[in-house]
């Protein structure tokens, strides 16, 4: 079971990255050099992963009570965001992160898989036209969720990738037509790149320095985003940076033990811009795309981190033994 978990949320955030590097390299080939280079990060990280899957498969019980509820609030979270971005027209970036908030705050045991359904419930009406579909993607991401709570622990975006293989998914099975954004300009893009390491910082500063938990952290700076920068900047540029401040907020959801320092999370967060740029035209309209995004930029640093580390100690074991043999 947690290999199949393991291998949804991997065929996702892969499938993703790599038309968006196909996308970077056919607009701004330099662009796409970037984009290519966080390609190897994230297989290193998810090799990681496979290899620790025999030890969390003994750990894990797919048919418990915990699992049941957390389904239930996997369902709840995704169509009260529904609700509250389409019927009340508050908008998907807001509903969100009002939805994490109060879930994290009122019954903070299922805070997270609440937050996880508010990502399906972030899907475009005009993918999911309607609550029923919408109830459709949210149930198949909680038996994803359900599948996946044993593997890739403290990864920043797991919950968004949950999100976006469910909307995908559901959206093929329908024969939905998917919404095409085309790639900004420069003189937005870097706005955008701006923003997103920003707001991963501040959420990884909230969360794990101040002690507020992914959920807050996240949820405080999506929906702060959500309600200022539409009001400070023109529209679209003001929607747009609301969207990417919350895609990165996932970033910043990464625990300590996967991204350790804050420059660290700046890179992610740069990954995190980069990639949200190139990726606009693709899969437009799913909820939790925004969290695959983070995702994957997540897997890339500390993929990354990983290579460099084994590195470092294959050349200090090398000093050790000449030092060794000098003796």
């Amino acid at each position: 079971m947690v290999l199949i978990g393991l291998v949804t949320l991997s065929v996702t955030v892969l499938w993703l990255y790599i038309f968006t590097f196909y996308e970077a390299w056919v607009l701004h080939a330099p662009a796409g050099i970037l984009v290519g280079l966080a390609l190897p990060g994230l297989a290193i990280t998810i090799l990681q992963e496979y290899r620790a899957v025999p030890t969390c498969s003994r750990e894990y019980t797919f048919l418990s009570k915990e699992n049941a509820l957390n389904f239930v609030a996997v369902v709840v979270g995704a169509l009260a965001t529904y609700v509250i971005s389409v019927d009340l027209s508050l908008g998907a970036v807001t509903a969100s992160g009002l939805v994490g908030l109060l879930a994290g705050l009122i019954v903070p045991a299922y805070g997270v898989p609440a937050y996880c359904g508010s990502f399906v419930g972030m899907s475009s009406a005009q993918l999911l036209v309607n609550h029923t579909e919408l109830g459709i993607a949210a149930m198949v991401a909680g038996v994803i969720y359900m599948l996946t709570t044993h593997t890739c622990a403290g990864i920043g975006g797991k919950l968004g990738t949950i999100a976006f293989a469910a909307a995908v998914l559901t959206g093929l099975g329908l024969q939905r037509a998917f919404l095409i954004t085309p790639v900004p300009t420069w003189d937005i893009a870097w706005q955008i790149v701006l923003y997103a390491v920003l707001a991963a910082v501040i959420t990884f500063w909230l969360s794990v320095y101040l002690k507020h938990g992914a959920v807050i952290a996240s949820s405080v700076v999506g929906l702060v985003g959500g309600l200022l920068l539409p009001a400070l900047y023109p529209d679209p540029l003001g929607n747009t940076l609301a969207v990417v401040v919350i895609c990165a907020s996932f970033t910043g959801m990464a625990s300590p033990q996967r991204i350790p320092k804050l420059w660290h999370m700046a890179v992610a967060g740069l990954v995190t811009g980069v990639i949200f740029v190139y990726s606009m035209p693709i899969l437009g309209g799913a909820g939790g795309k925004l969290g695959t995004i983070a995702f994957g930029a997540v897997m890339v640093v500390y993929g990354y981190m990983q290579l460099f580390e084994r590195h470092a100690h294959k050349v200090s074991a090398a000093r050790s033994s000449q030092g060794n043999a000098a003796r």
